[in-house]
């Protein structure tokens, strides 16, 4: 009978325990506004080099999947979707971009995704 007094609370606090945990590491997965708009504008500001378009690709692929992984981590639903934006802006990038007139015009529609980004960003509500 003894032991079952002591078991019931020790299995109550450790039930408690993995709860706090799970709370704490999910917590820890979501980061601030601020942390993920700082590390985006990183991440959204590759520019693509004409002179290696093999690696260009390689790079903005990668951008692009640090963007996507950032997504996962805000709370921000437009925040979100902007970064979903970029993150497909970027992972567009193909070899046949890589001439002056295609490298422009992506650039271009980069430019606009990166301005809604940072609207989304810098918006309070």
């Amino acid at each position: 009978m003894l032991h079952r007094l002591i078991l019931l609370p020790l299995l109550a606090l450790s039930a408690l325990g993995v709860s706090a945990c799970d709370a704490v590491n999910s917590a820890s997965d979501t980061l601030g506004k601020a942390e993920v708009c700082t590390k985006a504008f990183q991440a959204a500001g590759f520019t693509p080099d004409l002179s290696n378009p093999e690696q260009t690709v390689k790079d903005a692929q990668q951008h692009a999947q640090e963007l996507r992984d950032l997504s996962n981590k805000t709370t921000d639903a437009e925040v979100k979707r902007q970064l979903d934006a970029m993150a497909n802006q970027l992972g567009q990038l193909g070899p046949e971009d890589l001439n002056p007139s295609g490298v422009t015009a992506w650039a271009q529609q980069k430019l606009n995704t990166y301005n809604q980004l940072q609207a989304a960003c810098t918006s309070t509500g």
